[in-house]
């Protein structure tokens, strides 16, 4: 077979398929891997009208470049001058999701005025942010690059999204596809991210990152003295270029780069400007679940709840053992699985338990040299040094795959605990982990109202849609506690564009608003009954405001465009904003509450 070959780069080395219009939907993005499933199906349902005529061709992550014969890369670039090369490639699962239009097919597409293509990667939130925002100033427009090589890759690692197969099976991606986005007006940019914090708090993630970790950083202003927190230390002589956080090696390894970014102004590396206006939409609701391993030991299979101090003071160092947590007469050392300062999962964490306004501390304590910067990367540190000769552990761990991976495989049977954003995608085949309760409420089953049928009626710990023994069943993830407020580590999902995505992601959110969620992934907008208080972060625009409406429900009448950082503002019941604004004819809601 004579495998078609067509590079996406900075170059452009295009293959030559048909003439490409202005009028097209499309949507080249990527960003949080807590919306890839559930965007892989709207995007799927949304090209597949009428029936019978969409296409999904989906791939899992590549990493070698250039790839083997019959295979293909993918990966979304840094391309800023300044920025090292050969070390900007972030990588992750992909969909392609088209439509045949009219007279084509799924391999050979007619690309018209009429064509819809939608494109996600799976990365993470900052990153996503980053590669919307940076701008090389080429001309080519803001984002990141889409680098693709196609090899003639038949899709055998199809199935990424697992409420729907890849339509048809066993083809190969069309190169007309990589063409379309290797053109003007997309040439090939990224625009539009997913992410589960704001852009501000993704900003504020990566300037945190790159500060030295023996100096205080401000956050907020309406706490600034008591809400100081170190930096990362993970910055070098060169302004916004960072060393790379890098994952353990015996949990997974990776790396995941720190390098600056704007989301106002102009770009901090090539000083050209950034998108100057974007949209936040949101998606919906989702907790983070906080879960430990193996269930086989009987310490852990005799853990329920934990309270939000044993679990800041176990993500700090202070504590390790598992008496620690549930005060069984034989304690043993326990592991902890962080992950990357830079990831939505890890900042949500970190400002709702230990770098909350009630404790103070953070994941990233002790590891620090003198000098500013990271004492250890990868994080590996033996910390309790009086407890079992210091055999207890907080390591690093880059991406959820590898937290849930070593969850599951917990090393030597060691009690180990880790968090993640809740998916089923993400549960699946967690047979010997369980999840926890914090502070007495259940993130995912019903506790203050009925359960649906054949549902427990009283916490277990079995994940639902695991496969373990005794599992309930994803029908049984009602989400009631935290839409009711009372759970403390959750954020909300979004998609981030400018006008380039706006046709695209307006699909997306009909699509995504009804779409049947068999997966139970989360709270839809328009039943979220929840939402954070937003405030402005030091040294970024004065712009905080909670927004008019989520979905079709009003956060406030008559209110201005959301803004601000959100990540560790207090829940709020959404009614309680709406009323506020109304009692008091206020347009920015209710701001500057923490936990």
């Amino acid at each position: 077979m004579k495998f078609a070959k067509c590079l996406l780069t900075l170059a452009f080395a295009l293959c030559a398929f048909t003439t490409i219009t202005n009028a097209q939907t499309v949507m080249l993005g990527g960003g949080s891997s807590a919306l890839f499933q559930e965007l892989g199906q709207a995007a799927f349902n949304t090209v597949n009208s009428p029936a019978g005529t969409g296409c999904l061709w989906t791939s899992a992550s590549t990493a070698t470049n250039p790839p083997p014969a019959g295979s293909d890369y993918f990966a979304a670039t840094d391309p800023r001058p300044g920025v090292p090369a050969g070390a900007t490639d972030e990588n992750g699962k992909i969909f392609f999701a088209w439509n045949q239009n009219g007279g084509g097919s799924c391999s050979t597409p007619t690309i018209n005025a009429t064509f819809q293509l939608y494109v996600y990667m799976s990365m993470d939130s900052t990153l996503g942010d980053r590669c919307f925002f940076i701008n090389d100033n080429t001309g080519h427009g803001p984002g990141c690059t889409f680098t693709a090589i196609l090899n003639g890759q038949v899709d055998v690692a199809a199935g990424q999204i697992t409420t729907q197969p890849d339509v048809p099976a066993g083809i190969q991606l069309p190169t007309a596809i990589t063409t379309l986005l290797a053109a003007a007006p997309i040439n090939g940019r990224f625009f539009v991210a997913g992410t589960d914090i704001r852009p501000e708090d993704a900003l504020f993630a990566t300037q945190r990152a790159l500060g030295a970790c023996n100096a205080l950083l401000a956050r907020q202003f309406f706490n600034d003295v008591t809400y100081d927190l170190f930096g990362g230390g993970y910055g070098t002589a060169t302004p916004n270029i960072g060393v790379a956080i890098a994952g353990d090696a015996a949990f997974g390894g990776g790396s995941f780069h720190v390098y600056g970014f704007n989301i106002s102004g102009n770009d901090p590396i090539t000083g050209a400007p950034v998108p100057a206006a974007f949209t936040v939409n949101t998606i919906g609701a989702q907790p983070i679940i906080v879960a430990v391993a193996p269930t086989t030991d009987g310490a852990v299979a005799s853990m329920r709840d934990i309270t939000a101090y044993t679990l800041s003071q176990y993500y700090a160092g202070n504590l390790g053992r598992t008496t620690d947590l549930n005060g069984v007469t034989v304690g043993e050392p326990m592991n902890f699985l962080v992950r990357e300062s830079l990831s939505g999962t890890y900042n949500t964490f970190e400002y709702g338990i230990p770098q909350s306004t009630q404790f103070h501390t953070g994941q990233e304590t002790g590891n620090c040299t003198g000098t500013g910067t990271v004492l250890q990367n990868p994080m590996h540190l033996a910390t309790a040094p009086g407890v079992f000769g210091g055999a207890v552990n907080r390591i690093r761990a880059i991406g959820t795959g590898n937290v849930v991976k070593f969850l599951n495989l917990a090393p030597n049977g060691t009690p180990t605990m880790g968090y993640f954003f809740w998916s089923a995608g993400n549960a699946k085949g967690l047979t010997v982990t369980k999840y926890l309760t914090v502070n007495g409420i259940d993130p995912l089953e019903s506790q203050f109202t009925t359960p649906p049928a054949g549902c427990p009626t009283a916490y277990n710990g079995i994940i639902p849609g695991s496969g373990a023994v005794g599992d309930p069943g994803l029908p049984c993830v009602t989400f009631d506690s935290l839409n009711a407020g009372d759970y403390p580590i959750w954020s909300a999902l979004r998609l981030v564009n400018d006008s380039r995505g706006a046709a695209a992601v307006g699909n997306l959110l009909t699509a995504l608003d009804n779409l049947n969620v068999l997966q139970q992934d989360y709270i839809r907008r328009n039943n979220m009954k929840i939402w954070h208080s937003h405030f402005q972060i030091v040294g970024q625009p004065a712009n905080a405001a909670n927004g008019p409406s989520v979905g079709t429900t009003t956060l406030c009448a008559g209110g201005v465009a959301e803004g601000g950082g959100d990540v560790g503002g207090s829940t709020m019941l959404i009614v309680n904003n709406a009323n506020f604004c109304h009692d008091f004819s206020n347009t920015t809601g209710k701001l500057n509450l923490t936990f």
